[in-house]
């Protein structure tokens, strides 16, 4: 039994290299947090903390966002409706000639609401009540009509002076 534990005592090159080697590990392990400790510290310093107004800067770039993306839904929707109007064109398709089209188009409906203004303005004044409007009418045919006798008794006086 003696043997066992003489053997046991005496000096292992192997053990003493693997313990060195767990030395330089832990020493090495040692160093590592150690380094990692100051950059944690670092890193908790006033030079790497968001500012007060991060939250608030940050909810309007939020803000913001959503309204250009509301913006471009907009836009993109009005395209749509501008290519369905352009018969499945694209804005790319349309060439000077369908313009100047377009042009005479819009000229002779110009053309047209000035023609219906005017007719329009013929009836400034009047009731808005079909019936009075009429009985105006009437009125004023009546009134043309004496006017238009009082014109041609005038005539006549004018001519049988000569």
């Amino acid at each position: 039994m003696a043997a066992p534990l003489v053997k046991l005592n005496q000096p292992n090159p192997e053990v003493d290299q693997q313990l060195q080697r767990v030395e330089t590990l832990h020493q090495q392990l040692k160093a590592e947090h150690a380094r990692a400790q100051e950059l944690l510290a670092r890193l908790k310093g006033e030079e790497y903390q968001a500012s007060r107004t991060a939250p608030a800067k940050a909810h309007d770039w939020v803000k913001g966002n959503r309204q250009l993306d509301m913006k471009l839904d907009h836009y993109r929707e009005r395209a749509k409706r501008l290519e369905k109007r352009a018969g499945g064109k694209s804005s790319m398709d349309i060439g000077i000639p369908e313009l100047k089209a377009e042009e005479r188009e819009i000229r002779d409906l110009e053309a047209r609401v000035s023609g219906l203004e005017g007719r329009v303005r013929g009836f400034e004044g009047l009731p808005p009540d079909k019936e009075m409007a009429l009985m105006e009418v009437e009125k004023m045919r009546k009134e043309l009509e004496a006017l238009a006798r009082r014109r041609d008794m005038f005539e006549e006086l004018v001519e049988g002076d000569k």
